[in-house]
């Protein structure tokens, strides 16, 4: 993707909106900061989104409805953690493709931590993304789980 040119926007005209979406740290377009594995974009955080991390600094980061990722600007992540946000986070996108929801069974223990974090396939999900970024939070992985991530890897580029 090419970012160069004299026809490429370069945000909104100035006015009372750029100058609150200023204050926020970004622009009304979200721009792309980088291309995470899986063909998918981590972008800057929309006003409203600055605002709900604001309000929510355990959030790290998320899977943004437009199928980019976004990290907390108020998150104190090392690099190493920004990137194990980012590699999860990417990997939920992923998974929202046809063909690619996990459907895996999970532990007792995994139903049992995950209460609360919706429907089934987004604890599976969750599960896989953290199995992904190597997160010891997913629990022990069942050999189904291992063979979902090698598969969800590979449709990454990843292994």
């Amino acid at each position: 993707m090419c970012f160069g040119g004299s026809d490429v926007p370069t945000g909104p005209p100035a006015g009372p909106l750029t100058q609150k979406l200023t204050r926020y740290g970004g622009d009304q377009s979200g721009r792309v900061i980088k291309s995470l594995p899986g063909g998918v974009e981590y972008r800057e955080s929309w006003p409203s989104e600055v605002e709900f991390f604001r309000k929510n600094p355990k959030v790290a980061g998320m899977a943004a409805e437009d199928n980019k990722v976004i990290l907390n600007p108020y998150s104190n992540l090392n690099e190493d953690q920004k990137n194990a946000v980012l590699l999860n986070e990417a990997a939920r996108v992923v998974m929202r493709r046809p063909g690619l929801g996990p459907t895996f069974g999970l532990t007792d223990q995994q139903k049992a931590q995950f209460q609360g974090y919706g429907a089934g396939e987004d604890i599976r999900a969750t599960v896989a993304a953290r199995i992904l970024s190597n997160d010891s939070s997913a629990g022990t992985p069942t050999q189904e789980q291992q063979d979902f991530v090698k598969r969800l890897a590979a449709e990454m580029g990843l292994k």
